[in-house]
């Protein structure tokens, strides 16, 4: 079936622009200022700003959380307008990486919404074994726990390295909300300098839970452009904000404080999964999504 999505806003080069989308099979075929002329059924979304679906990091979920608990954990973020999910499994040894892989991806099979998996271990935990155990089981993103007394620079960074050629791994740095603002500002900086000394591929900065990562960090990531892009191609995958609602900045920019408003429609693969506060919670619709290539967009500077 093919509809047109009329004179909605889109955010391009901070101003918005009105575009209208034509739609066929729950993707964008193609996008231009005026389709006028073009005879399908029409949505007048002219009122509305439209963003791509969020892909937002969680640490909170573990794999023996009861159905009711997860449902209303997933509900929260899509309420935020999350569309993909990236959870994240606790390793504490190399041991437990295929069975608490299992054990999540297992949990992960009721999501209504679309997930990638990623690890979180500690320092003295990241070697080449696991880090190839990470390929052999489809995991592209590993999060490296990082704290005051570790000492990067006794990590063996090259082997790290070699481990990592044609390998899609992306490090990110974590650490706990124990550490003071200023303490984590000098444990990035010395994990900043390690990973560039060393070419290796990273996020460097720390992410936050629970809100839409930046179009910067997916494409490290190698996320983008399959999730977090309005474009010719992509899935119905997006929100809609009234813009009546939005604030703006003096340059006309909108504002969209994730922890003040909600948009007010959010579809998933083409289906609304969010209706003015009220969420059709789907089991199994959500897929497992994989990162072929991560840090794609990376500088030329920090590729193998």
């Amino acid at each position: 079936m093919c509809y047109i999505m009329d004179k909605v806003g889109i955010l391009k080069s901070d101003r918005i622009d009105q575009t209208s989308l034509l739609v066929n099979q729950n993707k964008i075929e193609f996008m231009r200022q005026s389709m006028d002329k073009i005879k399908f059924m029409r949505m007048d979304l002219s009122s509305y700003l439209i963003t791509p679906g969020y892909v937002m990091l969680d640490f909170s979920l573990h794999s023996l959380l009861p159905f009711q608990d997860f449902k209303q954990q997933i509900i929260r973020y899509i309420k935020k307008g999350c569309t993909s999910l990236l959870t994240v499994v606790d390793i504490k040894y190399e041991k437990e990486l295929e069975s608490n892989l299992k054990k999540r991806r297992h949990l992960m099979i009721n999501s209504p919404i679309d997930y990638y998996m990623a690890i979180k271990l500690s320092l003295k935990s990241l070697n080449q074994s696991i880090l190839r155990k990470c390929k052999q089981q489809q995991v592209s993103i590993v999060f490296v726990e990082i704290n005051k007394d570790d000492r990067l620079d006794l990590t063996s960074w090259g082997w790290i390295r070699d481990a990592m050629f044609s390998n899609p791994i992306t490090l990110i740095p974590f650490t706990s909300g124990e550490s003071s603002p200023f303490k984590k500002n000098r444990l990035l900086q010395e994990w900043n300098r390690i990973v560039r000394e060393h070419r290796i591929s990273s996020v460097y900065e720390f992410l936050e839970e629970g809100t839409p990562l930046s179009k910067e960090i997916l494409m490290k990531l190698g996320i983008y452009p399959v999730k977090g892009d309005i474009r010719v191609g992509s899935k119905l995958n997006y929100n809609l904000y009234k813009l009546e609602e939005l604030k703006y900045h003096i340059d006309g920019k909108p504002i969209i404080q994730h922890n003040e408003i909600s948009p007010t429609f959010t579809s998933h693969n083409g289906e609304l999964i969010n209706s003015n506060g009220d969420i059709l919670f789907l089991p199994g619709k959500g897929e497992e999504c994989f990162i072929s290539i991560s840090g794609r967009f990376i500088p030329l500077s920090a590729s193998f």
